[in-house]
């Protein structure tokens, strides 16, 4: 029975795979056995992004998650790796936090997005992505049917942004979590987010923590989330309830406090 355990843990640890693992001398990359790629950290840059979405465009094996965080990835390793996402329909989580795409990156991974089979969750939290990149993103999601997921946090978005993802968002029917957490969006924001939940029927969590949303802007959220077509988990910016200055609309309603 030993053996038989150090044999499964040691084939679970196989599926998750480091740099050292996939790229070949020759700089490609193979992605045969992994479930997991662990990039983070590895500044592989746009070279290795463009090699790395080679592979994933004709990875047809059990590929889920592909962590680039931090790797000073821009426009041109973001567009290769948009047009990746076409042909991958196996991929599940795609971080690409912390890269420096810009809201040209962002335009560029948003062309693959728009037709694409995956990921169903796609990180890229402060990414400098600001109006311009969250606009093209919305514009994507018309005809995304795959998202499920998408986390901006600190992306610069102002509520023009937010006015065009929200006013995107309506003919969606599949984005069910939106992290808008650190955009300066303030009401404008609200009132647009708000005015989407009586539209929206797979949105079920919105975090707008620290978007500079008003009392009124509160207000207004409210009134949106008493005509919501779904029960949506929504996180705010409230006062004086304590360090973590938040409040979810499941806390107001009694509900167990999880989405």
């Amino acid at each position: 029975m030993r053996h038989t355990l150090v044999f499964i843990s040691a084939l679970a640890a196989a599926k998750r795979c480091s740099l050292a693992d996939v790229l070949q001398s020759d700089g490609s990359y193979k992605l045969d056995g992994c479930e997991e790629l662990q990039l983070f950290g590895e500044s592989i840059g746009d070279s290795g992004a463009i090699s790395l979405a080679k592979a994933l465009a004709t990875n047809v094996e059990g590929l889920l998650l592909v962590d680039l965080w931090h790797n000073n990835i821009g426009a041109p390793g973001a567009r290769a790796l948009g047009a990746a996402l076409v042909t991958n329909s196996r991929l599940q989580r795609l971080y690409l936090n912390e890269n420096p795409l810009g809201a040209e990156g962002v335009r560029a991974l948003a062309e693959g997005l728009a037709g694409a089979k995956s990921p169903h969750h796609l990180w890229l939290s402060r990414t400098d992505a600001g109006d311009e990149g969250v606009i093209a993103l919305g514009e994507a999601l018309k005809s995304n049917h795959v998202l499920e997921a998408l986390d901006m946090w600190e992306c610069g978005i102002t509520g023009r942004g937010a006015r065009a993802l929200a006013t995107a968002l309506r003919t969606n029917n599949v984005l069910r979590t939106l992290e808008l957490r650190g955009n300066p969006m303030g009401d404008a924001g609200a009132e647009a987010f708000a005015a989407l939940m009586p539209v929206s029927v797979p949105l079920g969590v919105l975090d707008l923590l620290n978007t500079g949303v008003t009392s009124a802007g509160r207000a207004v959220l409210r009134t949106g989330l008493a005509k919501a077509r779904a029960n949506p988990y929504l996180v705010v910016f409230e006062d004086d309830i304590g360090p973590h200055q938040q409040r979810t609309s499941w806390e107001e309603k009694g509900l167990a406090d999880a989405p």
